[in-house]
């Protein structure tokens, strides 16, 4: 076969179309490369390829320019054509194959474009900054936030750190809280700011910011705070009627008390008329002339301390009217709260002592330490007949107990004792 300079000038023509045509893919296979980070031996193989092609190009197309103008030209290729014709076929192989290896990796390999695309669809913002401090990736939400922040494109780190500083006065973006640095855009959402410095393979280390959407976890807690307030105002209503409850218990008791007087007092009566009409005593009007003395006793008693205050002298003075002798050993807490339990639980005895066990005598033993205080009430009626289980007044006062932290015993032989223990502090106990 010919060579390049013998040939015709058709065959001439095809050989250098199709070595541009192989130099123009090759440049492509380069990018392609360089774009897919691929093996350094592939970006250079290809490299290699396309100067390669290039310099036979240019030889023969300054050749095929003289033999057309009929001009003296150097063979510096006296190649036969078959050779020439094997060049540009490795050179179209070579992409072939490439292309092939591609597809098979298709969806395996990273591009910085396929990077690019990924970061973009995060829903978060996400940016990197180089060690200078320029702009090295950033995804279309943290544009969109930078924008909303400083109405401009961002740079630079130190343009992010400004933007932030300033967000109150010039964007209308309220910055939350300064510990978890969370901000509250116009238009409801609010993003969470973290920065952390990430190092790469070559060893350069990259500044990492990141928002994130905390916008329902902002709602949740708009509504908790909303809850704990209407909570509040529950509680508060609920101590006003439990306060209720206890004033109308205290009354219904001092009803009960006065009614119980009032019936010793018409017994008496009675019993009085009869020995009047009949001018003898009996057991039973003796009896009835001790309780009407007792009944007289109490009302006066009641009508000589009538503007007494204080709880505790509430108390005495109320126990003292049912015939209650009541012996108090110690001093109740300063504290309010435990001193309005201790009384609860003084009362409640108070009644039940005189109405389950007829007794006339209460001990109260009262002890602290330093982390608790105690009281401890007894009396000296009869026992009673079975383990108590509380209910009533005696379960409101275990509640009232337990919302301080303490404990309730109940003991039911061979006398009833209870004992109410609560923690205290140590202005409580001044």
């Amino acid at each position: 076969m010919n060579t390049f300079y013998l040939s015709s000038t058709a065959q001439q023509t095809l050989l250098m179309l199709c070595l541009f045509c192989s130099m123009i893919v090759t440049l492509f296979y380069i990018i392609v490369s360089y774009e897919r980070a691929q093996s350094k031996r592939n970006i250079c193989l290809n490299a290699v390829m396309f100067m390669v092609l290039f310099a036979l190009l240019s030889v023969l197309g300054d050749a095929f320019r003289k033999i057309e103008q009929q001009q003296p030209y150097t063979a510096i290729l006296p190649f036969p054509m078959w050779l020439l014709w094997c060049v540009v076929g490795i050179s179209i192989i070579l992409p072939v194959f490439e292309t092939l290896v591609l597809y098979r990796q298709k969806g395996n390999n990273l591009s910085r474009r396929s990077v690019k695309q990924a970061i973009d669809t995060l829903p978060g913002a996400i940016c990197y900054f180089s060690p200078s401090g320029a702009v090295k990736l950033c995804n279309l939400q943290m544009h969109r936030l930078f924008r909303s922040l400083a109405q401009s494109d961002m740079q630079t780190f130190g343009e992010l750190q400004k933007a932030l500083s300033d967000c109150d006065t010039k964007s209308g973006i309220i910055k939350l809280t300064d510990v978890r640095q969370t901000y509250l855009f116009p238009n409801g959402q609010a993003w969470r700011y973290f920065q952390t410095y990430v190092t790469a393979s070559d060893g350069v280390t990259y500044t990492e910011v990141i928002f994130s959407d905390v916008t329902r976890l902002y709602e949740k807690n708009l509504k908790l705070k909303e809850q704990t307030k209407q909570l509040e105002k529950i509680s508060r209503d609920l101590k006003v009627l439990s306060d209720n409850v206890s004033i109308m218990t205290k009354e219904r008791e001092l009803l009960a008390a006065k009614t119980r007087l009032h019936d010793q007092m018409s017994a008496g009566i009675i019993a009085m008329r009869k020995i009047l009409l009949q001018e003898k005593m009996t057991e039973e009007t003796t009896d009835a002339v001790r309780l009407f003395q007792k009944a007289v006793s109490a009302i006066k008693n009641d009508n000589q301390y009538p503007l007494e205050r204080g709880e505790l002298a509430e108390f005495l003075r109320d126990a003292e009217t049912i015939g209650v002798k009541v012996e108090l050993n110690g001093e109740l807490p300063q504290q309010q709260e435990l001193y309005r339990v201790f009384i609860i639980a003084m009362r409640e005895c108070l009644t039940n002592s005189v109405r389950h066990a007829d007794a006339t005598m209460l001990t109260i033993d009262i002890q602290k330490d330093d982390s608790t205080i105690s009281i401890r009430i007894t009396n000296n009626g009869k026992p009673p007949e079975g383990n108590i289980t509380p209910k009533g007044g005696l379960l409101n006062l275990y509640r009232h107990t337990a919302n301080l932290g303490g404990t309730m015993e109940i003991q039911s032989n061979p006398t009833f004792e209870l004992t109410v223990t609560v923690p205290v502090t140590k202005e409580g106990t001044e």
